[in-house]
Protein backbone atom coordinates (compact mmCIF):
# COMPACT_ATOMS: atom_id res chain seq x y z
CA UNK A 1 0.00 0.00 0.00
CA UNK A 2 2.80 2.43 0.89
CA UNK A 3 4.62 1.70 -2.37
CA UNK A 4 1.40 2.26 -4.34
CA UNK A 5 0.84 5.57 -2.60
CA UNK A 6 4.44 6.61 -3.28
CA UNK A 7 3.87 5.89 -6.96
CA UNK A 8 0.60 7.79 -7.28
CA UNK A 9 1.29 10.89 -5.15
CA UNK A 10 3.97 12.55 -7.37
CA UNK A 11 1.78 12.09 -10.43
CA UNK A 12 -1.20 13.60 -8.63
CA UNK A 13 0.84 16.58 -7.44
CA UNK A 14 2.14 17.41 -10.92
CA UNK A 15 -1.27 16.82 -12.51
CA UNK A 16 -2.82 19.20 -9.97
CA UNK A 17 -0.22 21.85 -10.77
CA UNK A 18 -0.81 21.49 -14.52
CA UNK A 19 -4.59 21.65 -14.04
CA UNK A 20 -4.26 24.84 -11.99
CA UNK A 21 -2.12 26.47 -14.69
CA UNK A 22 -4.64 25.49 -17.36
CA UNK A 23 -7.50 26.95 -15.30
CA UNK A 24 -5.65 30.24 -14.81
CA UNK A 25 -4.84 30.35 -18.53
CA UNK A 26 -8.46 29.60 -19.43
CA UNK A 27 -9.72 32.31 -17.08
CA UNK A 28 -7.25 34.86 -18.50
CA UNK A 29 -8.37 34.06 -22.06
CA UNK A 30 -11.89 35.24 -21.16
CA UNK A 31 -10.63 38.81 -20.74
CA UNK A 32 -8.40 39.05 -23.84
CA UNK A 33 -9.01 38.48 -27.55
CA UNK A 34 -7.73 35.21 -29.09
CA UNK A 35 -4.86 36.94 -30.90
CA UNK A 36 -3.40 37.85 -27.49
CA UNK A 37 -4.38 34.94 -25.22
CA UNK A 38 -6.21 32.12 -27.02
CA UNK A 39 -8.11 29.65 -24.86
CA UNK A 40 -6.58 26.21 -24.19
CA UNK A 41 -9.41 24.60 -26.15
CA UNK A 42 -8.72 26.76 -29.22
CA UNK A 43 -5.03 25.90 -29.08
CA UNK A 44 -5.59 22.16 -28.78
CA UNK A 45 -8.28 22.23 -31.44
CA UNK A 46 -6.01 24.00 -33.93
CA UNK A 47 -2.88 21.87 -33.49
CA UNK A 48 -3.27 20.13 -36.87
CA UNK A 49 -3.32 23.48 -38.69
CA UNK A 50 0.10 24.68 -37.51
CA UNK A 51 2.05 21.64 -36.31
CA UNK A 52 5.04 21.10 -38.65
CA UNK A 53 5.66 17.63 -40.05
CA UNK A 54 9.12 17.54 -38.48
CA UNK A 55 7.85 18.56 -35.03
CA UNK A 56 9.27 15.46 -33.33
CA UNK A 57 12.71 16.24 -34.78
CA UNK A 58 12.59 19.75 -33.30
CA UNK A 59 11.33 18.35 -29.98
CA UNK A 60 14.13 15.77 -29.77
CA UNK A 61 16.75 18.43 -30.54
CA UNK A 62 15.42 20.67 -27.78
CA UNK A 63 15.29 17.82 -25.26
CA UNK A 64 18.87 16.88 -26.12
CA UNK A 65 20.00 20.47 -25.51
CA UNK A 66 18.12 20.66 -22.22
CA UNK A 67 19.61 17.42 -20.92
CA UNK A 68 23.13 18.28 -22.12
CA UNK A 69 23.17 21.78 -20.62
CA UNK A 70 21.47 20.66 -17.42
CA UNK A 71 23.86 17.73 -16.94
CA UNK A 72 26.88 20.03 -17.28
CA UNK A 73 25.47 22.54 -14.79
CA UNK A 74 24.39 19.81 -12.35
CA UNK A 75 27.81 18.15 -12.29
CA UNK A 76 29.79 21.41 -12.08
CA UNK A 77 27.38 23.03 -9.62
CA UNK A 78 27.39 20.03 -7.29
CA UNK A 79 31.18 19.62 -7.43
CA UNK A 80 31.82 23.34 -6.83
CA UNK A 81 29.31 23.42 -3.98
CA UNK A 82 30.86 20.37 -2.27
CA UNK A 83 34.40 21.74 -2.71
CA UNK A 84 33.38 25.14 -1.35
CA UNK A 85 31.88 23.45 1.72
CA UNK A 86 34.84 21.14 2.38
CA UNK A 87 37.56 23.70 1.66
CA UNK A 88 35.92 26.67 3.36
CA UNK A 89 35.53 28.61 0.12
CA UNK A 90 31.96 29.64 0.78
CA UNK A 91 32.51 33.41 0.68
CA UNK A 92 34.53 33.60 -2.58
CA UNK A 93 32.31 30.98 -4.23
CA UNK A 94 29.21 32.91 -3.24
CA UNK A 95 30.65 36.11 -4.75
CA UNK A 96 31.65 34.33 -7.98
CA UNK A 97 28.24 32.70 -8.45
CA UNK A 98 26.38 35.93 -7.71
CA UNK A 99 28.54 37.68 -10.32
CA UNK A 100 27.60 35.00 -12.88
CA UNK A 101 23.91 35.44 -12.04
CA UNK A 102 24.11 39.13 -12.92
CA UNK A 103 25.36 38.47 -16.48
CA UNK A 104 22.53 39.11 -18.99
CA UNK A 105 21.48 35.97 -20.83
CA UNK A 106 20.95 37.75 -24.14
CA UNK A 107 24.50 39.15 -24.08
CA UNK A 108 25.97 35.75 -23.25
CA UNK A 109 23.92 34.17 -26.01
CA UNK A 110 25.26 36.62 -28.59
CA UNK A 111 28.82 36.01 -27.39
CA UNK A 112 28.40 32.23 -27.67
CA UNK A 113 26.83 32.67 -31.11
CA UNK A 114 29.82 34.68 -32.34
CA UNK A 115 32.21 32.11 -30.84
CA UNK A 116 30.55 28.87 -31.99
CA UNK A 117 28.05 29.86 -34.69
CA UNK A 118 24.57 28.46 -35.22
CA UNK A 119 23.84 25.04 -33.75
CA UNK A 120 23.52 23.32 -30.38
CA UNK A 121 26.59 24.86 -28.74
CA UNK A 122 24.96 28.21 -27.95
CA UNK A 123 21.79 26.83 -26.26
CA UNK A 124 23.74 24.19 -24.33
CA UNK A 125 26.37 26.61 -23.06
CA UNK A 126 23.71 29.19 -22.22
CA UNK A 127 21.80 26.63 -20.15
CA UNK A 128 24.95 25.49 -18.37
CA UNK A 129 26.15 29.04 -17.61
CA UNK A 130 22.84 30.46 -16.42
CA UNK A 131 21.84 27.39 -14.38
CA UNK A 132 25.24 26.77 -12.75
CA UNK A 133 25.12 29.59 -10.13
CA UNK A 134 21.74 28.48 -8.75
CA UNK A 135 22.82 24.86 -8.40
CA UNK A 136 26.22 25.67 -6.91
CA UNK A 137 24.74 28.04 -4.32
CA UNK A 138 21.95 25.60 -3.49
CA UNK A 139 24.49 22.80 -2.96
CA UNK A 140 26.70 24.99 -0.80
CA UNK A 141 23.81 26.24 1.34
CA UNK A 142 22.36 22.75 1.69
CA UNK A 143 25.63 21.26 2.91
CA UNK A 144 26.04 24.15 5.36
CA UNK A 145 23.20 22.57 7.38
CA UNK A 146 25.18 19.41 8.15
CA UNK A 147 25.79 18.33 11.75
CA UNK A 148 28.84 20.38 12.76
CA UNK A 149 29.24 18.63 16.10
CA UNK A 150 29.35 15.20 14.49
CA UNK A 151 31.78 16.47 11.86
CA UNK A 152 34.12 17.86 14.53
CA UNK A 153 33.86 14.59 16.46
CA UNK A 154 34.93 12.58 13.45
CA UNK A 155 37.85 14.95 12.87
CA UNK A 156 38.90 14.53 16.51
CA UNK A 157 38.74 10.76 16.16
CA UNK A 158 40.84 10.99 12.97
CA UNK A 159 38.13 9.23 11.02
CA UNK A 160 38.73 8.49 7.38
CA UNK A 161 37.37 10.91 4.81
CA UNK A 162 35.18 8.13 3.43
CA UNK A 163 33.47 7.86 6.83
CA UNK A 164 32.85 11.61 6.94
CA UNK A 165 31.47 11.55 3.43
CA UNK A 166 29.21 8.55 4.07
CA UNK A 167 27.76 9.71 7.40
CA UNK A 168 27.68 13.51 6.97
CA UNK A 169 28.09 14.71 3.41
CA UNK A 170 26.06 12.06 1.57
CA UNK A 171 22.90 12.25 3.75
CA UNK A 172 22.88 16.03 3.25
CA UNK A 173 23.79 15.80 -0.44
CA UNK A 174 20.92 13.52 -1.53
CA UNK A 175 18.15 16.04 -0.68
CA UNK A 176 20.29 18.79 -2.21
CA UNK A 177 20.55 16.83 -5.46
CA UNK A 178 16.78 16.44 -5.51
CA UNK A 179 16.24 20.18 -5.14
CA UNK A 180 19.01 20.82 -7.70
CA UNK A 181 17.15 18.65 -10.18
CA UNK A 182 13.87 20.48 -9.59
CA UNK A 183 15.48 23.92 -9.84
CA UNK A 184 17.81 23.07 -12.69
CA UNK A 185 15.44 21.33 -15.07
CA UNK A 186 12.94 24.19 -14.83
CA UNK A 187 15.62 26.78 -15.49
CA UNK A 188 17.02 24.72 -18.37
CA UNK A 189 13.60 24.49 -20.03
CA UNK A 190 13.27 28.28 -19.88
CA UNK A 191 16.80 29.11 -20.97
CA UNK A 192 16.76 26.72 -23.95
CA UNK A 193 14.06 28.87 -25.54
CA UNK A 194 16.32 31.93 -25.31
CA UNK A 195 19.29 29.95 -26.61
CA UNK A 196 17.35 28.67 -29.62
CA UNK A 197 16.00 32.17 -30.25
CA UNK A 198 19.55 33.46 -30.54
CA UNK A 199 21.73 30.71 -31.92
CA UNK A 200 19.74 27.92 -33.58
CA UNK A 201 17.64 27.19 -36.62
CA UNK A 202 15.85 24.22 -35.12
CA UNK A 203 14.24 23.19 -31.84
CA UNK A 204 11.09 24.32 -30.04
CA UNK A 205 12.61 27.72 -29.28
CA UNK A 206 13.18 28.31 -32.98
CA UNK A 207 9.60 27.28 -33.81
CA UNK A 208 8.27 29.43 -30.99
CA UNK A 209 10.23 32.44 -32.22
CA UNK A 210 8.96 31.95 -35.78
CA UNK A 211 5.38 31.79 -34.47
CA UNK A 212 5.97 34.89 -32.34
CA UNK A 213 7.18 36.89 -35.33
CA UNK A 214 3.94 36.11 -37.20
CA UNK A 215 1.85 36.68 -34.04
CA UNK A 216 0.46 33.15 -34.20
CA UNK A 217 -0.30 32.99 -30.50
CA UNK A 218 -2.00 29.60 -30.69
CA UNK A 219 1.25 28.08 -31.89
CA UNK A 220 3.25 30.02 -29.29
CA UNK A 221 1.08 28.75 -26.43
CA UNK A 222 1.21 25.20 -27.78
CA UNK A 223 5.02 25.10 -27.64
CA UNK A 224 4.91 26.57 -24.14
CA UNK A 225 2.52 23.79 -23.09
CA UNK A 226 4.89 21.16 -24.52
CA UNK A 227 7.81 22.54 -22.47
CA UNK A 228 5.62 22.75 -19.38
CA UNK A 229 4.43 19.14 -19.74
CA UNK A 230 8.01 17.96 -20.23
CA UNK A 231 9.15 19.76 -17.08
CA UNK A 232 6.24 18.50 -14.98
CA UNK A 233 6.74 14.93 -16.19
CA UNK A 234 10.41 14.97 -15.21
CA UNK A 235 9.49 16.48 -11.83
CA UNK A 236 7.00 13.65 -11.26
CA UNK A 237 9.53 10.98 -12.22
CA UNK A 238 12.17 12.53 -9.99
CA UNK A 239 9.76 12.74 -7.05
CA UNK A 240 8.68 9.14 -7.66
CA UNK A 241 12.27 7.92 -7.70
CA UNK A 242 13.07 9.80 -4.48
CA UNK A 243 9.98 8.53 -2.65
CA UNK A 244 10.67 4.92 -3.65
CA UNK A 245 14.44 4.63 -3.28
CA UNK A 246 15.74 7.63 -1.29
CA UNK A 247 13.03 7.99 1.34
CA UNK A 248 15.43 7.40 4.25
CA UNK A 249 17.37 10.58 3.37
CA UNK A 250 14.26 12.72 3.59
CA UNK A 251 12.36 11.01 6.40
CA UNK A 252 14.90 9.27 8.57
CA UNK A 253 13.39 6.76 10.96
Amino acid sequence: MKRSKAFITPLINEAAGFTLIMLIWGAASLFYPPYIIPSPWDVLGSVKTFLPQDFMLHLNITLYRIFAGFTISLLLGTILGVLAHLKGWSAPMNSLMLALQVLPGMVLGVIFLLMFGLGSATPILLIATLTLPTLALNTMNGLAKTDKALQELLVTLHARRSVTFTHIILPALIPVLQSNFSLGIGLAAKVVVMGEFIGAQDGLGYLLNAARITFDMKEVFFYLIVLLLFTLLLQALQSLFSSLFLKKYFYPE
